[in-house]
């Protein structure tokens, strides 16, 4: 098999997007995948790999499958700081000097409003299994088999590990998840963790989690890149939504 460097100079971007995602697919989701991605990104020259990222988006707004393997990996490797500074800032740069403003998204440094904390959204809510006392290993327990009105007092739960775990529920569906990702107020943990379930790649999902005021902002840049010029153009006239959110919204926007 030939390296990324290898393919990202010699093979058209399309090409090397199927071929990346083929592979990541192959993988399970976890440690394992992001490490194969991180090992492949360390020696890569930087414009082909911008172009690679900036191609793997526009292919993922389409539907296709490999591209948002792709995209969704390497935004967690970003958020998780396992690219070097200097690939991360040879990245922002050149997306910058490329006006790959989708890229720019995806290597641009959180807000500080993105630190945990989030006043009232951090409460138990009224009616919540947190609300009555129940202890947190209980909540994180029933999560997972929860169904009817006790599904839904979990999933007014505060705690994220709680949330994580009620995704991993086969009763919640793609409704259930849309509403804890429209939750306001809503710790930025919660929408992190829902952004990481099952429901990852539900397009009423990233949806409901960009237009929700409480979304972080780093995860709301992130879910934007990949959105249709419709949605865009609902974040750009939305409510409440960071002005940083909807700035890269109506650049992606006018770029399309």
């Amino acid at each position: 098999m030939t390296s990324l460097h290898t393919d990202l100079e010699t093979q058209a971007a399309p090409v090397v997007v199927q071929r990346l995602g083929k592979a990541l697919t192959a993988i399970p989701a976890g440690p394992l995948r992001l490490t194969y991605l991180e090992e492949r990104v360390a020696d890569a020259p930087v414009a082909p790999l911008a172009r690679m990222l900036a191609c793997a988006q526009r292919e993922s707004v389409r539907g296709e499958a490999h591209a948002r393997v792709v995209v969704d990996t390497f935004t967690l490797l970003v958020d998780e700081q396992r690219l070097s500074r200097e690939t991360h800032a040879a990245l922002a740069a050149t997306a910058l000097a490329l006006g790959e403003d989708a890229v720019l998204a995806l290597v641009e440094q959180p807000a500080a409003n993105d630190l945990p904390g989030n006043g009232a959204a951090d409460r138990a809510r009224k009616g919540s299994l947190a609300d009555a006392g129940e202890t947190l290993g209980r909540r994180k327990s029933l999560a997972r088999t929860a169904q009817g009105d006790l599904l839904l007092k979990v999933l007014d739960d505060p705690d994220p590990q709680v949330i994580s775990n009620a995704m991993m529920n086969p009763w919640v569906t793609e409704a259930l998840a849309v509403r804890v990702a429209a939750r306001r107020p809503c710790p930025g943990g919660v929408l992190d963790a829902v952004a990481r379930s099952r429901f990852a790649n539900n397009g009423a999902v990233r949806r409901a989690l960009v237009l929700n005021p409480d979304c972080p902002q780093k995860l709301a840049q992130r879910l934007v890149s990949t959105m249709t010029p419709v949605d865009l153009y609902d974040v750009v006239h939305a409510q409440g939504v960071a002005k940083e959110v909807k700035a890269v919204a109506r650049r992606l926007l006018d770029s399309r």
